[in-house]
């Protein structure tokens, strides 16, 4: 009996530990969100279409402070994404004496056909991703450590997407999170995210032409597989309730 009563008030014990260094919090952000295909240089020319929206978010967190300052922290948010130019996608063509995006370079000029079948293909691709709005949920996990109030963390963050005003199929994507929190006292915070899609929003197949589209002199210089990522910056503030603070 003495036994279990000593285990008993050891679990209690540990239990009562893990609560204090446990906090919850309700958290609303606002920020960016960037689309581009990765950068393609063919003869001085690059592709390179970004596209800027804003984005905002509503969620609910945890954080646990282990021995030696350790971190753990996981979530879920629900976010509204404005849709975002940079999924519809022509070839820009910028040369090292040239400032600024254009469709011709020197006179020669290089274009992409789009899922070319029979040497006939799209000029433009993601009008229909380019021209909606999107509903996301996000789960962050973090690992980090504490520094006084400071909280520095890196993690992986998935991301379900579906399209608001169109129907652009469902996204299932994977990527990097890395930020900083600032725990102002038990209730408040606040925290800077960077996200970095490690996985594609979209790909599409791409034959590159040198010359000017319509010619039929125009020499095919290869087949690629072009892939649009997405990234996210986003600031955040978080209210804390249950539990007690992790600083």
């Amino acid at each position: 009996m003495k036994k279990i009563g000593l285990l008993s008030l050891a679990l209690i014990a540990l239990q009562n530990i893990s609560v204090a260094q446990t906090s919850f919090d309700a958290n609303i952000g606002t920020g960016a969100w960037l689309v581009a295909p990765k950068p393609v240089v063919v003869e001085d020319h690059i592709l390179w279409n970004p596209g800027c929206a804003t984005v905002n978010s509503l969620g609910f967190g945890m954080k646990t402070v282990l021995n030696g300052g350790l971190t753990l922290g996981l979530g879920v948010k629900g976010y509204y994404m404005n849709q975002n130019s940079g999924y519809r996608t022509t070839l820009k063509c910028k040369g090292p004496d040239h400032c600024d995006f254009c469709d011709e370079f020197d006179g020669e000029g290089v274009f992409v056909n789009w899922d070319e079948h029979d040497g006939v293909g799209d000029k433009t691709v993601g009008r229909k991703e380019a021209s909606t709005d999107y509903a996301m949920v996000a789960v962050p996990l973090k690992i980090g450590v504490q520094i006084g109030k400071f909280n520095p963390n890196i993690g992986v963050e998935y991301n379900y997407r579906v399209g608001i005003d169109k129907n652009v199929g469902e996204l299932h994507s994977l990527g990097f999170t890395t930020g900083m929190r600032f725990d102002f006292n038990d209730r408040f915070a606040i925290s800077t995210d960077f996200y970095n899609g490690i996985t594609s929003d979209m790909s599409h197949t791409g034959t590159v032409y040198s010359g000017m589209r319509g010619d039929e002199d125009a020499e095919k210089i290869e087949i690629r597989d072009f892939k649009w990522k997405s990234y996210r910056l986003e600031f955040s503030f978080h209210y804390k309730f249950g539990g007690s603070s992790a600083n």
